[in-house]
This record gives C-alpha cells, structure tokens and sequence, in this order.
C-alpha cells in the first residue's frame, strides 16, 4: 500500500486530505508541525508528501531539503498559496515533484491533485522497473559468463566432455522440456526456468575438476576406491555452484543428476520425484548421447540400441516419462543424432548399465 503523508498545520485541510485519500486505497500519515513532519519521514519513509511550506517549528524548505538527503525516491508535492511563486521555484530547485494552491476544493483534489499523485507514482513505477529490467539483465549476463567458463573448465580436463557433446545433450533437453510443456507437464518444473534446467544440463559434471585426471582417464574398468572418488563429483560440483547466489537452483541438479528413478542411485539415494526433474532430464540425455558417441573403452552404439538401452532401464535408472518423451522425439525426427561421434561398429558389444 501506498504511504502518503499530509504535512499541514490547518486541521480542516488535513481532514479533507485523509478523507480524500484513505477512501481511494493510500495509507495516510499526519503531520502537524515541522519537526513531527520530519520525524515521520525518517521514520516511515512515505512514498508521497503533501507538505505546506509554512508550518511551525522547521521551515517548509528546511523539511523539504532534509527529506530528499533522507530519501531521494520520496515524491514531495508542495502546497503553497497562488502569491508563493518564487518560493514554489526554488523548492522545485531543491526537488518537489510538483505543488498545489491553496485554497482547493474537492473537485480541484479529483482533477488537478490525485492527477500529480498518479503521474508521481507512475513515473517512479517506470523507473524502478526499467533499473530492475536493467538488473536482471545485468544478472542474467553474469550467470551465463560464470555458467560458460564453468562448463569451459570441465571440457578441458574430462574428455568425454566434448564441446559437441555438451551442445548436443543441452539440445535434447530442451526439446524434452518444450515437449513436456505441450504435453501439459510444467508442474514438473517446480517454477524453475528452461534457462536454469538447461544450465544444470550443462554444468552436471562441473565437479569433475575435483577429480584426479588418472581416474578420469583411465580406460579399463575403475577399482572400488576409484569409482567412490569418482562418486564424489555430484556433491563437490553443487557444493561450488551453491555458493554462488545465482546458480543455486541450477545446484540441485548437479547434486541429483547420478541419483536412480528407483533409489538406487547416489548421493542420497533419492527416487521419482524425489529427484528435481532437471537432473531426471540431465541423467537421460547424457547417457543417451554417451551411448551413440565413440568413447576410448568403446565404440558408438547405433540410436535403435541405445534406445532400447534407455528402455531397458526405463523405471528403474531413467524417469519413465523422460525417456518416453525423448523416444517420441527420435520417433518425431526432432533429435539430431547423426553427429560425427556416431560411427558402430556392425557388431558393438554387449550392452552394460549407463552410469
């Protein structure tokens, strides 16, 4: 609710005012002298004040100045008699928004006065959304930069974390996000943005940069003690991204992505719902894109296997919906899978559990 206080002296004007005001919805602050008039500024910062520059105790210029070093935001209209023009120019000098005449009737008030009120209030309105526009914007171009170089930084110590890769995975995720949205879903998403499910795509693997580069290069099989260190990068890239304000939510995907549709997943053993839909959709589209890629251990799949891959393990590994949703895709020829990472072998070996 909007504050405005009546600063005056004349008790029949500010029983007008109050009346005039409260009855369209502003709440209403008095003043009947000087110093009180100044106290109620610092102390309840109105939004709008209607201040008459003769009152006892402190003088109405004084007021007005000591009011915009308070706070420059407050809307001060002065109201002065028709004679007080010099005065009027100097207290717009000193940053009254605009003044009104005494003597004024009700009709003055409707027309002339919640006119000055409106336009104050609107003006401010423009200002502090345009200066918010500008923040969001200043913010969102921050976190894209910190979102970029992050994903920069893995790509250049795990190499399976390739440039195209990470295009590919974020493409298919957004098509999943934009299918489930058609598909009536977006309850799913908890009010998070497709910018922050798809920046948790991106950086799910930022805890990688923790991990000892002999292990996220080594190409046979890793022992128990290797693969528990290997675990660690969920948590240790959450715990990065949780640190910096805006990447917070884009976190609980990081945390979340190895995490199991039926529980069996880490670090918390988390299962369904439980899991935010962003690390669901980053747990399906890494691995998909994993299988039909050539890796060092192991040749690309072809897409009809590792479908059938992402079947198998549909309830189980993968949310049900996500991978229903990425098959209708492929099925739809929405999925660009035919990348030059994508070369079988006739023959590709047997199949084992994504992790």
């Amino acid at each position: 609710m909007v504050k405005l206080l009546v600063a005056d002296d004349e008790q029949k004007i500010c029983e007008i005012l109050n009346t005039f005001f409260s009855e369209r919805g502003y709440h209403v602050l008095m003043a009947h002298d000087g110093p009180s008039a100044l106290a109620c500024i610092r102390e309840e910062r109105p939004h709008i004040v209607f201040l008459d520059l003769r009152m006892p105790g402190l003088d109405g210029l004084d007021i007005l100045r000591q009011a915009k070093a308070i706070d420059p935001s407050i809307k001060i209209i002065v109201v002065t008699a028709v004679e007080d023009d010099s005065v009027v120019q100097q207290a717009k000098l000193l940053g009254a928004t605009d003044y009104v005449t005494k003597p004024f009737t009700l009709e003055y008030l409707k027309e002339d006065v919640l006119s000055k009120v409106s336009i104050s209030l609107y003006e401010d309105l423009r200002a502090v959304n345009e200066e918010l526009k500008e923040s969001v914007e200043r913010l969102k171009n921050v976190v894209h930069g910190i979102v970029a170089a992050f994903s920069a930084v893995v790509s250049k110590i795990d190499p399976h974390y390739t440039h195209q890769h990470v295009i590919r995975t974020v493409d298919y995720a957004s098509k999943i996000i934009q299918k489930l949205r058609e598909q009536g879903r977006s309850s799913e998403f908890g009010g998070a943005s497709e910018e922050v499910l798809l920046a948790g795509v991106l950086l799910h693997d930022i805890g990688k940069i923790f991990t000892p580069k002999e292990i996220l290069y080594k190409s046979g099989p890793l022992t128990d003690e290797e693969l528990e260190i290997m675990r660690r990068h969920p948590v240790d890239g959450a715990e990065v991204l949780e640190r910096i304000a805006g990447l917070k939510d884009m976190a609980k995907n990081v945390r979340y992505h190895h995490e199991r549709y039926d529980g069996s997943g880490y670090p918390e053993g988390r299962k369904g719902q439980e899991i935010p839909i962003g690390a669901r959709i980053a747990s399906v589209v890494d691995a998909f894109d994993a299988m039909i890629s050539n890796r060092p251990y192991r040749k690309a799949m072809p897409v009809q296997q590792a479908l059938e891959e992402l079947q198998r393990y549909r309830g189980s590994q993968f949310d049900p919906q996500v991978v229903d949703t990425l098959i209708l895709l492929y099925q739809e020829g929405k999925l660009n899978v035919n990348h030059e990472d994508h070369h079988h072998d006739p023959t590709p070996p047997k199949s084992e559990p994504v992790y």
